[in-house]
């Protein structure tokens, strides 16, 4: 996922923050997902991404990430 996201700020120099606008993929919503560069890596605000091809992701919303980690 690091190479998927590192290619999306080599595309977009000068960009300090890049938004993907997506579809959830477990409930269809719109997720608006911000990347930023930090001294670590990359940090997401707003929603997740999921790798699911070596050059392609999937985007989850909030509220779908916090369902699938409740314990029933």
């Amino acid at each position: 996922m690091i190479n998927i996201i590192k290619k999306m700020f080599e595309a977009s120099p000068g960009e300090s923050t890049i938004v993907l606008k997506e579809k959830c993929s477990q409930c269809g919503g719109d997720v608006s997902i911000e990347l930023t560069p930090t001294s670590g890596g990359f940090g997401l605000q707003g929603g997740a991404l999921f790798k699911c091809s070596p050059d392609a992701y999937v985007a989850k919303c909030l509220a779908c990430c916090t369902s699938s980690l409740t314990v029933e």
